[in-house]
């Protein structure tokens, strides 16, 4: 970014020496303290890129064209756009020259300048969305129009109102940035934690968590019950510190926001917790029963408020609340158990062909659906993958290294070779983009030029559902079908079961926290004796005859012990299990059983008798 017309902020001193003056003066970089602020054309942030005609330095605006070519092609026809570019000539330099791809602050005095700058410059720091031109415009003429000294002069509320009193063609980016700006000055001395857990708003992102998928923010000021409220915020605040995730707590804000509801529809007039009995309880057993939510949810939102009711009298945040004022274990409704919700074979046919995922706007899109197809990862811990998240056992085979969200908890699980391939292949293409390579797997496509940001599962879900339209997905009869990315996971699930690999190796490629979770797919099956198979891997050899260095307490063994239990199912012979190493793929997918092999037992004769016909 270019200096521009600039002054420099360090040597001048805040008029009234205030504290917030003296945080600007010290925050702002001098390439934002200007009256005009350059912007380079290819600058991520501010830019667009150069325009298209020769010798022209301006930022492109459209068809690779700046906003005075832009409007010169127009004025010619609008011919062929290469051709015009390639035989008109630069833009002539004029007087306000210096403000054409800039940001204009010359009309502000030197404290609003200061705070529109540190704005641009947490803008550009943060490297993600877009800053134009005319929004800066736009917040330059609040600050005009109003004789306001600074932003913070007001609350957010007021400058919004003034913004839309404005009627500009579209002020959504104005808004946004007015947001953005009052935030980010509030800020400029720090966040009070405390402050913001006895707000009735949290955000996420302002107590320090960091989200994905979940919601971003929680809100408590739809509890009527003031008293209510500040015992549920102090329970929320409680499970966060426990390790709770945002997105549980956001579930159990919402749990008590539907008793709120019902407390405020049978007592309206309740004062303290003493509105809380047995029968209002039970009361609201049957009213939330009843009600339009689903079973499952009803079932959550009863076990919320259970904890809630347990919590709040052991810690006695609401003394007045009646020991008989509990609900029990027996009055929880029984969860439904729902089939698992797979893919059927002849939709999945049309999903993995690979001509139709060649459909998918892009590469990495493309991948991340693969690597979900093949793995089972639920697509937010997909999204998530750093860039070389894999890492090869003992016998060379790739194993995948991720983090499972919902378990808190990292894990390695084998790979197949369509997965792995899908990976190196995204790895190869991102390096191409960024020699150093990213740090995660799938960066998000929009507002993200240093690739840090990953892969949204909005964008994937939107993504996927646009291609599913694009290939027309049906079932057997023609009818349209619609599957979602966690559907997939359901899919490989059952394919497993129904290849015969026991429940418990399932429940490891999964990623499940219980065998329950993994029981919608199969009973249990019978384990197999780990014991077994590390003595196994120290007895391996290649086709050389080489012994195979396994270490049974290394970091990928669990892994190793979960492909083993799938390939000995997936090469099952009448006289056995094949002995080919399991870091190749097997030729012959008739297993016929006179095949060469390394026996892994020593009670198996090296050659069987020929199979039965």
């Amino acid at each position: 970014m270019g200096a521009g017309l600039m002054l420099s902020v360090v040597s001048v001193p805040d008029p009234d020496g205030d504290q917030m003056g003296a945080l600007l003066v010290a925050a702002v970089r001098p390439e934002f303290a200007g009256h005009i602020v350059r912007v380079d054309a290819d600058n991520p942030v501010f830019g667009r890129g150069r325009c298209g005609v020769g010798g022209c330095e301006r930022t492109s605006w459209a068809r690779q064209l700046c906003a005075a070519h832009h409007q010169r092609w127009t004025k010619h026809g609008k011919p062929e756009v290469e051709h015009f570019r390639d035989t008109t000539g630069p833009i002539a330099v004029r007087a306000g020259s210096e403000r054409v791809d800039a940001f204009d602050l010359s009309a502000l005095d030197q404290r609003a300048r200061l705070e529109v700058g540190y704005v641009l410059q947490c803008r550009h720091d943060e490297r993600g969305v877009r800053v134009l031109p005319s929004t800066i415009r736009h917040l330059a003429a609040l600050y005009v129009d109003s004789g306001a000294r600074s932003l913070l002069d007001r609350p957010v509320e007021p400058w919004l109102d003034a913004v839309r009193a404005k009627r500009w063609k579209d002020p959504t980016r104005t808004v946004a940035l007015v947001r953005y700006a009052h935030q980010r000055l509030t800020d400029l001395g720090g966040i009070d934690v405390e402050a913001e857990y006895a707000s009735d708003i949290w955000v996420a992102a302002r107590l320090g968590i960091h989200v994905t998928r979940s919601a971003t923010q929680t809100r408590f000021d739809t509890i009527a019950q003031p008293w209510l409220r500040t015992a549920v915020k102090r329970w929320a605040r409680l499970r966060l510190g426990s390790g709770k995730t945002f997105g549980t707590v956001h579930v159990d804000a919402r749990a008590m926001l539907w008793f709120s509801r019902f407390l405020a529809g049978r007592d309206p007039d309740a004062t303290d917790e003493r509105a809380i009995t047995r029968d209002a309880l039970e009361a609201y057993l049957v009213w939330i029963t009843a009600s339009h939510l689903a079973a499952h949810t009803s079932s959550t939102y009863i076990t919320c408020l259970r904890g809630f009711l347990d919590t709040s009298r052991r810690h006695r945040w609401l003394p007045a609340l009646s020991s008989t004022a509990a609900l029990y274990h027996d009055d929880l409704p029984s969860r439904p158990r729902p089939l698992p919700r797979f893919i059927s074979e002849f939709v999945m046919g049309q999903l993995e062909d690979p001509d139709r995922l060649a459909v998918l706007p892009d590469a990495t899109t493309r991948a991340l659906i693969v690597v979900i197809m093949e793995t089972g990862l639920r697509a937010n811990d997909a999204c998530a993958l750093p860039f070389n998240p894999i890492i090869d056992d003992s016998a060379g085979w790739p194993c995948l290294r991720y983090f499972n969200a919902k378990m808190a908890a990292e894990q390695l699980v084998p790979l197949s070779a369509t997965a792995a391939d899908a990976i190196r292949a995204q790895q190869a293409d991102l390096r191409r983009r960024w020699p150093a390579g990213p740090p995660v797997l799938f960066p998000a496509p929009h507002s993200n030029p240093d690739g840090t940001h990953p892969f949204s599962y909005a964008t994937l879900r939107a993504r996927l559902a646009r291609w599913q339209d694009d290939i027309d997905v049906h079932d057997e009869t023609g009818q349209h079908v619609r599957v979602t990315a966690h559907q997939f996971r359901h899919t490989l699930g059952t394919r497993l079961i129904n290849q015969g690999v026991p429940q418990h190796v399932i429940q490891r490629l999964l990623g499940h926290a219980s065998p329950q979770m993994t029981a919608r797919y199969a009973t249990l099956h019978d384990t197999t004796v780990r014991q077994a198979f590390d003595e196994y891997c120290r007895q391996r050899v290649n086709l050389a005859g080489d012994r195979i260095v396994y270490d049974p307490a290394g970091i990928t063994a669990d892994a190793e012990w979960t492909k083993h239990n799938m390939t000995r199912v997936q090469a099952s012979l009448p006289n056995g299990y094949c002995g080919r190493p399991p870091q190749q793929n097997c030729p012959h997918p008739q297993r016929l059983p006179h095949l060469p092999r390394l026996p892994d037992h020593p009670g198996v004769p090296r050659r069987p008798p020929p199979p039965t016909r």
